[in-house]
């Protein structure tokens, strides 16, 4: 205990410095230590609070300077609510006091007991939600009853498909420092970003750039929450979500105070390594912070003992929370993952890294798939001295949006077939394929026969149906390895992979021949096509992917040339 109380008195001076009040109080409730910003924040304790004084006599004076009136009658009532509110606190709250604006926030600590700490916040910035208990005299925010987002703490900003912006409210004109919200609406965010930072002095010039950089990179996902430089040393925290009649609806919340505090946090870091004491006291104060984090964090020290492992990495990571309390060795969190055959989705080369020790001396990143499916991005930045910083990321939903986009570039919108460009890809690599290995294929040009009827006398609704049933129908008949594609129009393509002879390229037209030909029932309407196929084999001499496909046309015409719903391989006589 002894031990701890020094540790504690360290972090409570370095606390000083940075005006947060700290109070320690034993499993009993009794203070044990605190430091001079507590007195200054409460000066009824001054001269009077005392090591071993219980918290419901700390509590009392609190409340006697307070409470006037009926109110003063139900302090014992107030203290009791508060002694249970001090044992129970899992979330800061902010009250007012001495006319100040404060937070509190609270955490058991064990072996000892229960620290608590506040901080002053005289122009109410700090983004703490102010829904903690009653306290008898705080006073509560007016309401005059007016479009209430005028009256939020943060900014909202609507736009419309085109990105546009449509509305805003006051506190968003506020923070980008406009003339009004007429200045805002009908432009682009970017736009506002880049009149916030009109006349920003020279020295500014590479906040602003890593902003644009910032910006261009975020604005692709929505809902991905991102941070951006503003002037003057300020800070946005911008997240946008999707709303009703194609709009976004994007929230930015002022996190001046909170990078302030980041680089205090870092400051009072760099002191706390003066000695290993302060460093562990540090350490400790460092975790609590870390849990609410929404990266996971983990940090290894030279010694490649894993020093830091916040609640949100053993979440991501799978890892048992019993194995990280420990403090283990690198080398053990490794060997668990490897008996969970946790890398059985990761690439060798990211495999053999981890092997070889997965901790690097420059800065580095890679995504890594879990056995889950959930995609993590793993970032990490060596420490001053040795040892790692590692951060992992939750970026499934990114990495299923990337898909989703490099899907509809690559597939025909209609029937979700393979597109022109994607199967010639396709074909030179079948192609390269033979050259090596002799593996045939043959490729087929199909048109559907009697389409134009269809679409002149059903209209073109049920012409893109008709094609998306041909489509369906032909991906059932190929194997699933054969690539079926649309090539534009009522034409399609099948790249047959393992033909060994023409007579099986034949036989595989033929049943997608007689597949089309079966009658479509659609929208109560029967609905009859049919098809016209041209068959190139690959062991002709050309293997140009455009020459093969030209071949695979040229038997089509021959097809069509020979009565239409029939099938022509390349080279075949006429008739």
């Amino acid at each position: 205990m002894a031990d701890a109380l020094a540790s504690l008195q360290a972090i409570s001076e370095a606390l000083e410095s940075v005006d947060v009040a700290m109070c320690v109080f034993d499993e009993s409730d009794a203070a044990l230590l605190w430091n001079r910003t507590f007195v200054k924040l409460f000066p009824e304790h001054a001269a009077h609070i005392t090591v071993g004084e219980p918290y419901r006599a700390n509590l009392r004076r609190f409340y006697e300077r307070r409470l006037v009136g009926d109110e003063a009658a139900r302090i014992d009532r107030y203290i009791d609510e508060g002694v249970a509110r001090h044992r129970a606190q899992q979330r800061p709250y902010a009250f007012e006091h001495h006319g100040a604006r404060l937070w509190v926030a609270s955490l058991p600590l064990p072996g000892v007991g229960r620290i608590r700490i506040w901080k002053a916040d005289p122009q109410g910035s700090l983004a703490i939600p102010d829904d903690g208990p009653v306290i008898p005299g705080r006073s509560e925010p007016p309401f005059d009853g007016a479009e209430w987002f005028d009256h939020v703490a943060d900014g909202v900003m609507v736009t419309d498909r085109e990105g546009r912006i449509v509305w805003v409210n006051e506190p968003f004109v506020l923070m980008y420092r406009l003339a009004d919200r007429a200045a805002a609406i009908g432009v682009g965010f970017e736009d506002v970003y880049r009149a916030a930072w009109h006349g920003a002095a020279a020295d500014d010039s590479k906040a602003f750039a890593d902003g644009l950089a910032t910006l261009a990179e975020n604005l692709r996902f929505a809902g991905a929450p991102f941070e951006l430089a503003l002037p003057a040393a300020r800070w946005s925290r911008v997240t946008a979500r999707p709303g009703p009649q194609a709009k976004s609806f994007t929230v930015h919340v002022d996190i001046t105070s909170l990078k302030r505090q980041q680089h205090q946090l870092v400051g009072a870091e760099r002191r706390a390594r003066q000695s290993e004491e302060q460093l562990a006291g540090k350490s400790r104060l460092l975790e609590a912070t870390l849990e609410r984090m929404e990266q996971g964090v983990m940090m290894v020290n030279p010694a490649r003992i894993v020093e830091v492992c916040n609640r949100r990495a053993i979440e991501l990571l799978g890892l048992p929370a019993e194995l990280m309390a420990s403090k283990p060795s690198f080398e053990a969190v490794l060997a668990y993952q490897w008996s969970t055959d946790e890398f059985r989705h990761t690439p060798a080369d990211v495999q053999e890294f981890v092997k070889s020790g997965g901790i690097l001396d420059r800065p580095h990143s890679y995504d890594r798939r879990r056995p889950d499916g959930r995609v993590i991005e793993v970032q990490s930045v060596p420490i001053e001295g040795g040892g790692v910083l590692r951060t992992y990321t939750d970026i499934t939903e990114r990495k299923k949006s990337d898909e989703r986009i490099r899907h509809i570039a690559r597939h025909d919108g209609l029937t979700a077939l393979a597109n022109r460009a994607v199967f010639l890809e396709c074909l030179a690599s079948a192609a390269q394929a033979y050259r090596s290995s002799a593996d045939a294929f043959a490729v087929h040009y199909i048109d559907l026969d009697g389409f134009k009827p269809v679409n002149d006398r059903f209209g073109h609704g049920i012409g893109d149906k008709v094609l998306a049933l041909a489509a369906a129908r032909m991906r059932s008949i190929a194997r699933e390895a054969d690539v079926v594609a649309r090539l534009g129009g009522d034409e399609f393509a099948i790249l047959q992979y393992r033909v060994e002879r023409i007579e099986n390229a034949r036989r595989l037209a033929e049943r997608i021949g007689r597949g089309l030909r079966e009658p479509m029932e659609i929208e109560g309407q029967s609905v009859e096509v049919g098809a016209s196929i041209g068959i190139a084999f690959a062991a002709e001499a050309d293997l140009d992917p455009e020459s093969i496909l030209r071949r695979a046309d040229t038997a089509l015409y021959a097809a069509k040339a020979g009565g239409r719903n029939c099938v022509r391989a390349h080279g075949d006589a006429p008739g």
